[in-house]
């Protein structure tokens, strides 16, 4: 991985060596002048010996963004800016304020680099809810907290249903969804997929249903200005909409105005909690549902299933994938990264 293979080249001592032995655990890579490096993976985080000064930190930022961080700013002003193979830098320092908005930021005390991951097969637990019994495509939200694997999910739905012959369309706001590089995604979002980034969803998701009539509209972490409308009126137009949102809780999405206002749109909600892909929770439509509370009636419990798993039984997810047997993958970063004894080179695993 690229990005975290010139991360590993930069830091300091034995922190980038440990980040370059365990990068395929590893989830996010925390660096905050004058403290030690932190890196976090599934099972837990490991902190260097090393501190990190304000000269690496600066140099480290300014490598990320190919030296050309004020060609960020835009960016910048949202806390972040995303890198051509999808991983999310956050920016922390003292904000330049300018008639009540922020103008930028001047000083940079902490850095999180995300890293972003294809993980075949998230999504498989999750198709047989969205589709139904003639092959339609049923609009649904994945719901969860930060860190649980909402946009690979997304992405995975975007592939595994582009390639089954669905026209698919992706309003990427935050470049995550498909990485792209002048106009062209770099991650896998499949064969029939028509991708737009960087434009508020309200202002994409028209667009995208004018100019590519969807079958299948994807949109990551919805919630801002307008995007209820822009995701009712992809309804009305015939095209499923496949959606995420934080909330730890089907309770806390429904506190969350700007995201209630959209739950018309959705036939079925997903709620990822505990780990990465597990799911925790099914909501099937939102009609019996009021402002500030859930009806117990209409949530599922389902027990633990991860990246990689699936129900037991449901044939949709064949159906798209017929050689798929739901056994985790080798290559799978998550399979077996839990545990708490010591990883590779006696350093303990992430």
């Amino acid at each position: 991985m690229g990005t975290l293979k010139a991360l590993g080249e930069l830091l300091p001592g034995e922190a980038g060596a440990t980040l370059l032995r365990m990068s395929g655990e590893v989830r996010e890579v925390r660096l905050r002048a004058g403290r030690p490096v932190q890196l976090c993976g599934v099972a837990g985080d490991w902190l260097s010996d090393e501190i990190v000064d304000a000269g690496t930190l600066r140099r480290i930022l300014a490598a990320l963004s190919d030296h050309s961080l004020y060609a960020r700013e835009e960016e910048l002003r949202q806390g972040f800016f995303t890198l051509k193979d999808g991983c999310r830098v956050g920016v922390c320092g003292r904000l330049v304020w300018d008639g009540g908005r922020i103008a930028g930021m001047a000083g940079v005390g902490s850095v999180c680099v995300r890293v972003s991951r294809e993980v075949r097969g998230c999504a498989d637990s999750v198709l047989p809810y969205i589709l139904d019994d003639t092959g339609g495509i049923r609009s649904a939200l994945i719901v969860s907290g930060p860190g649980m694997g909402k946009t690979t999910l997304l992405r995975e739905l975007a592939r595994k249903l582009s390639e089954a012959g669905k026209n698919v369309c992706v309003a990427d706001e935050r470049h995550e969804l498909a990485a792209c590089v002048d106009g062209v995604p770099t991650l896998d979002v499949g064969p029939r997929t028509d991708v737009m980034d960087g434009g508020p969803k309200a202002l994409t998701i028209p667009h995208l249903l004018r100019a590519a009539s969807p079958e299948v509209v994807v949109a990551d972490e919805i919630g801002g200005p307008g995007d209820a409308e822009a995701l009712a009126d992809a309804v009305r137009c015939g095209a499923a909409v496949i959606a995420s949102a934080h909330a730890g809780s089907f309770e806390q999405l429904m506190r969350r105005r700007a995201l209630r206002d959209a739950l018309g749109a959705f036939d079925v909600s997903v709620l990822l909690g505990g780990r990465p892909g597990n799911i925790v929770g099914i909501r099937e439509g939102w009609h019996a549902v009021r402002a500030g509370a859930v009806r117990g009636g209409g949530v599922r419990p389902l027990r633990e299933r991860g990246f990689g798993q699936r129900p037991a039984q449901g044939d949709d997810a064949d159906r798209l994938d017929p050689g798929h047997t739901g056994a985790a993958r080798p290559d799978d970063p998550h399979a077996g990264a839990g545990g708490d004894g010591p990883g590779r080179g006696g350093v303990p695993r992430l």
